[in-house]
């Protein structure tokens, strides 16, 4: 039989191990001298007009008084400043060049005692993507639902708007460019990129919807596919911003003028390999005139040759459910 110690443990023990963890718990710092936080906001994206940052979520945890702000730039290309010492401030005189260019900005908070720990935040300056043609087609935004964008064809001397009559119960913003689209000025890629179309969207996003957490889709008929696949790679994978991740393209028929098979199968693949901040990304691909099929994508093929079919198709398909339903439970459509 096993010997039972009647050994006792002295008292002053367990109050020694209670005050080591207590010790060794994390403190926050302001529980600690009651100071006030500053929060300095989102990044924003800007062009050429101005931006406003948005300290409103700074707080005093004591509410000992009402909190006074002092903003100041403390990196990047000189910007204008005004009402510096409000929650919110403008900055504007921006000068875009050829190449992203970051502003930081640093906000500080006092309760007239105590003052805060500086927090900082960011103002993008997108490259210069010329004259912006950027239309919402049901305005106003709606922030609390998801957003299409729309690309047509004829290397940008149309935009494809669906039907007025397919839209269903319009629970999606409609993002489209109404003066058609250009490629960007200068492109390494030995064939036209639209990736300046991408710096506008995130910039009207930006404007629109600071804090976005909805899902976002762009759609390409025709030629406008090269425009879908680019953007989605611009915002995916150069700015990398959950709040302006693209969730899904879809290629209607879409051709790519200039581009091989296989440079465009890697941009496609770079696309769906993208993942910001966990949201993926997939692509479904409508096909008739232009039989182009991709690996790890949704390849969809008509039989009947009409090049604005998968268009039509998948118009219909907002309002008819029975077109999404077919192939054992593979759903595709709107």
């Amino acid at each position: 039989m096993a010997e039972v110690s009647n050994t006792r443990i002295p008292w002053t023990i367990p109050i020694v191990i209670l005050i080591a963890l207590f010790a060794l718990r994390p403190v926050k710092a302001q529980a600690q001298d009651g100071a006030p936080v500053a929060d300095a906001g989102l990044p924003g994206y800007a062009a050429t007009d101005p931006v406003q940052l948005d300290g409103t979520d700074s707080y005093d945890p004591d509410e000992s008084g009402p909190l006074s702000y002092s903003w100041q730039q403390i990196s990047g290309p000189s910007a204008e400043i005004t009402e510096a010492n409000t929650a919110t401030r403008t900055v504007g005189g921006f000068v875009q060049t050829d190449k992203i260019q970051e502003c930081e900005f640093e906000l500080v908070v006092t309760d007239g005692e105590l003052t805060s720990r500086p927090d900082m935040v960011k103002v993008i300056i997108v490259p210069d993507f010329g004259e912006n043609f950027v239309r919402h087609v049901n305005p106003p935004f709606n922030p609390n639902t998801p957003t299409l964008i729309s690309f047509g064809g004829s290397g940008g001397s149309y935009t494809w708007q669906p039907n007025e009559q397919s839209i269903g119960d319009r629970t999606q913003n409609r993002i489209e460019f109404h003066d058609g689209y250009r490629s960007d000025k200068k492109s390494d890629a030995g064939w036209p990129t639209f990736y300046g179309c991408g710096d506008t969207i995130v910039v009207y996003l930006s404007s629109v919807a600071p804090e976005y957490k909805q899902p976002i889709q762009i759609a390409g008929a025709s030629s406008g596919g090269e425009n879908a696949v680019d953007v989605g790679i611009r915002l995916n994978l150069t700015y990398r911003d959950s709040r302006y991740a693209v969730n899904r393209v879809t290629l209607l028929d879409a051709s790519f003028s200039g581009r091989s098979y296989e440079g465009h199968s890697g941009s496609i693949a770079a696309l769906i390999a993208s993942s910001v901040d966990g949201e993926q990304c997939w692509l479904d691909n409508y096909v008739s005139q232009i039989v182009d099929f991709y690996p790890r994508v949704l390849n969809v093929r008509f039989e009947v040759i009409d090049h604005w079919l998968p268009l039509l198709w998948y118009e219909s398909s907002w309002k008819n459910a029975e077109l999404s339903r077919f192939n054992n439970g593979v759903v595709a459509g709107a």
